[in-house]
């Protein structure tokens, strides 16, 4: 109600979205401290929109929960409390419990669950967990460069074709249709995966963005943002 009220005030969105997530934060860490014991050998982190903090009303909770498969196993009654206490907070979870290996090869299989996980954020646990993640994810032959672009572009090219390649649709799709918030996302995606670099921002001294156009990205992102 909080946030509602401050978004019919023209508080900006930045600032929104942030305050989205930190009360879905505050929810999610009390349900797994509540549900989940300290020493359970388990990491939890935020994945996906909501690893990088783009958190909409009503948007998924994506999680993650590290861990090998012995405390896996020994904890499995107390994760399925959790979450479906998170059901029940009225939050919408997607949910993967996985060891680091498992990772590699969810990424390795699914090009969308890699581009997932390089955004993920700790919100439960240790900090090598992060660290943990990062050092699966560079194994040698996981979605080079060149592959990577090109699996990119095709979902891309996938997304365009479903709202026939043009974004003056009667109901527009903010997210998924073209110049929509994921074509936004997925040049985020190429930058920090390709170039190793945190956001668009960070293409403009490499010369492989404009100064203006990274600010008319960046307004454009506002308005659409805004509007969803």
């Amino acid at each position: 109600a909080s946030i509602a009220s401050r978004y019919d005030g023209g508080e900006g969105v930045e600032r929104l979205l942030a305050a989205q997530a930190a009360a879905v934060d505050a929810a999610v860490r009390t349900a797994w401290a509540a549900c989940v014991p300290a020493d359970a050998g388990l990491d939890l982190l935020a994945t996906g929109g909501y690893g990088r903090g783009e958190q909409y009303p009503q948007s998924d909770v994506d999680l993650l929960v590290i861990g090998s498969a012995d405390a896996q196993q020994a904890n499995e009654a107390a994760l399925g409390v959790f979450f479906a206490a998170l059901w029940d907070l009225g939050l919408k979870p997607g949910s993967a419990v996985r060891s680091f290996a498992d990772c590699a090869q969810a990424a390795r299989e699914d090009v969308s669950t890699l581009t997932a996980l390089i955004e993920a954020r700790l919100l439960a646990g240790s900090m090598t967990a992060l660290d943990g993640l990062e050092d699966a994810l560079r194994v040698d032959g996981l979605w080079p460069a060149a592959e990577y672009f090109e699996a990119k572009r095709g979902e891309w090219r996938g997304r365009h074709a479903r709202y026939n390649d043009t974004a003056n649709n009667l109901e527009p799709n903010l997210k998924e249709g073209p110049g929509g918030l994921r074509d936004l996302h997925t040049l985020t995606w190429l930058a920090r995966r390709i170039y190793r670099v945190p956001g668009l921002e960070a293409l403009v001294p490499l010369g492989l963005l404009g100064p203006d156009e990274e600010a008319t990205l960046k307004r454009d992102w506002r308005t659409i943002a805004r509007l969803r």
